[in-house]
């Protein structure tokens, strides 16, 4: 047995991984795109909790993150890719079984002879040029790159709620605005009506506050159609028909946090799922060049055999009944068409199809973001500018309806007032939504803080630990 110990410590060793290895692509520079500025050092940002304050958004999201469909699909393939990892891993080591037979054997003018053998089994491939090794890293990447898609769905799936839950507010708001308007212009009507019989107005100006109350409630219909439209998204994003998506705080009650990035973080690729998930596909496909590399080269089996053989079943453990067997293989690749070398073509293509789905994922990221931020800049300001508008025509309409009321100004005029601050309004609870929305789609194109797995989400990563 001495003589096999330069084997076995060769076996220990497994010789060396041919193929490129992988290196993280550095970004430490101070990104400057498209008049956005990074910081050097930049505070993570804060988790979807404290960005999004409502207890009810709060509540849907976190009902979402756990019953959306394609949230388990995502954990599901990431239990899946944890387990083809093992697969892979587990042929790094030897194979070792046990098995028990027998036997019933004639020959011609001889008599049937029982055999019966109970063996141990051994076989190892050693990874002498790491094919094992590097399809192992592979399985490895592709694992990390699910998680990271996990990640960039829950991103999505935060910001989808979010925005459909503002929607809702929005559509919400402008319900009551068209009611109160409503009931406003049949006082209106009714006011224009007695004038018009005492002879005051003209049947003109009676016929316009007509037409003004129904252009009031032909917006109702619609509204109450998105208002059923948002809430059915809602449901559907949360996973669960039955939800109870309403509640929560007005739309002009809605906050925002207090500070937001001014500026690009430095730490935006590396916090950024997709641009993750795209880096580890760029891994796996490096390392399957070298698993194809390694197929260009020999492979070495070794394998062995202990137990005992006997014709005889109670004589199967005795001593005089034991046997072993030592063996090796060694096999070379000589003449398979071309088809080793094309393999491993198609594995560097692969890999530089993924180096450049990388570059281009990380263009995507930045210009994504400064979009995003000049959205919110844009929002901010149309905002203001929209608060302004709402103050000036609430203005216009009390002096209109104090020269109405005076019989300075005729009832015409007090309904351009009124259809003035009717539209201003409306479009300041737009603006308000279009902010809100601007704040989503920035957190999640910023790569959001860093996510926290609920309970449910913890066990399920303890079932394939």
């Amino acid at each position: 047995m001495h003589k096999l110990l330069p084997l076995l410590c060769f076996a220990c060793i497994q010789g060396c991984a041919v193929g490129p290895d992988f290196e993280v692509p550095e970004h430490s520079e101070v990104v400057n795109f498209m008049g956005i500025t990074a910081t050097p050092q930049s505070e993570a940002l804060a988790g979807w909790k404290q960005i999004y304050s409502d207890p009810h958004l709060q509540k849907l999201i976190s009902q979402a993150l756990i019953n959306n469909q394609d949230m388990l699909i995502a954990q599901s393939k990431i239990i899946e890719a944890r387990a083809r990892y093992r697969i892979a891993d587990a042929a790094l080591w030897p194979d070792v079984n046990v098995g028990l037979t027998s036997e019933r054997e004639e020959e011609l003018n001889s008599s049937p002879e029982n055999t019966f053998d109970l063996k141990g089994y051994l076989s190892w491939e050693l990874d002498l040029f790491g094919s094992n090794r590097r399809a192992s890293e592979a399985a490895l990447a592709n694992y990390y790159s699910q998680e990271q898609a996990r990640t960039a769905l829950q991103l999505a799936l935060i910001a989808d709620v979010a925005q459909q839950f503002f929607a809702l507010k929005e559509v919400e708001e402008q319900l009551k605005i068209s009611l109160s308007t409503i009931k406003l212009r049949e006082k209106e009507l009714e006011i224009a009506r007695i004038r018009k019989k005492g002879g005051i107005i003209s049947g003109l100006e009676q016929r316009q506050a007509e037409v003004e109350l129904e252009s009031a409630k032909v917006k109702i219909p619609p509204l109450q159609h998105n208002e059923r439209r948002i809430t059915n998204q809602l449901k559907f994003l949360i996973g669960d028909a039955n939800a109870d998506v309403q509640g929560g705080n007005e739309l002009s009650v809605q906050t925002l946090p207090k500070q937001l990035p001014t500026g690009l973080p430095s730490e935006l690729l590396k916090r950024r799922p997709d641009v993750q998930q795209a880096m580890y596909q760029w891994q796996a496909a490096m390392a399957e060049i070298g698993v194809a590399k390694a197929a260009l080269f020999p492979k070495l089996n070794l394998y062995a055999e202990l137990g005992s053989e006997s014709t005889d079943f109670s004589d199967l453990l005795a001593s005089n009944s034991q046997v072993w067997l030592l063996g090796s293989e060694l096999l070379m690749p000589i003449f398979n068409m071309g088809r080793n070398q094309a393999n491993l073509t198609v594995a560097e293509q692969r890999a530089y199809q993924a180096s450049i789905k990388y570059q281009k994922t990380v263009l995507v990221a930045l210009q994504e973001v400064s979009n995003q931020l000049s959205n919110y800049q844009s929002a901010e300001q149309s905002y203001d500018a929209q608060r302004s508008l709402v103050l000036s025509s609430q203005d216009y309409y009390r002096l209109a309806r104090l020269r109405y009321s005076n019989g300075v100004a005729s009832s015409l005029d007090l309904m351009d007032a009124q259809r003035q601050l009717f539209s201003a309004e409306i479009a300041l609870s737009q603006a308000k939504n279009d902010r809100l929305q601007s704040l989503a789609t920035l957190y999640k194109a910023l790569g959001g803080g860093w996510y926290e797995l609920s309970d449910q989400e913890l066990e399920k990563e303890k079932v394939v630990d």
